[in-house]
């Protein structure tokens, strides 16, 4: 067994994060007063991530994401791991390039992530905006530990701003709305499967 690294651990964390907008991406009925917080349509978006207690610190993560087939992938910048997940699946593979090994568990919030419809649980519209060029309507809402956050939605679901305590932070830095092939998201061939350790 191998364990996950707590990098490996935290590049899975955001990269649900880019998708599902804090873990909020439970579906409802179509509700005006929500926001779409899943892609509806095929989009590549660039973000700079920055790390809660490090003013100083950032990361970039290139996001591309296929409405069609519901398969998202991240990729870190300066990193030979990447992620893609198969949300009809319920699985997340990363993938390391350099050690042509892959781990598979299973996708974060999978069974949340639906086409077509909008968030469920508390939203509060609080204005507008506009990031990386691209409006958005800012949303207020509870992270995953309940602590109030504030994110930049378009309205077709892409996340491109999240603000905590008044710290930016993510933002995406440019948006491409274009269809992705299935290239993007296709696993190589020939990989050793390593399984991931259980605390």
């Amino acid at each position: 067994m191998t364990r996950l690294a707590p990098g490996f651990c935290r590049t899975v964390l955001t990269g649900a994060l880019l998708l599902a907008g804090l873990g909020h991406a439970r579906a409802t009925g179509d509700d005006a007063q929500t926001p779409y917080v899943t892609p509806q349509a095929d989009v590549d978006v660039t973000y700079t991530i920055y790390p809660p207690h490090d003013t100083n610190a950032s990361m970039t993560q290139r996001m591309r994401w296929s409405a069609s087939a519901m398969m998202q992938r991240v990729d870190p910048g300066n990193a030979a791991t990447y992620m893609i997940t198969d949300y009809h699946a319920g699985t997340l593979t990363v993938v390391n390039a350099d050690q042509k090994v892959r781990t598979v568990i299973p996708a974060p919030g999978a069974a949340n992530v639906q086409m077509g419809q909008r968030a469920q649980g508390n939203w509060l519209r609080t204005g507008v905006s506009k990031v990386a060029g691209t409006p958005c309507t800012l949303w207020q809402t509870q992270d995953t530990d309940q602590r109030p956050s504030e994110i930049c939605y378009t309205d077709d679901g892409v996340m491109l701003e999240v603000i905590r305590d008044g710290k930016v932070m993510v933002q995406a830095t440019s948006l491409t709305h274009e269809t992705q092939p299935g290239s993007v998201f296709a696993i190589p061939s020939g990989l050793k499967e390593l399984h991931a350790a259980h605390p």
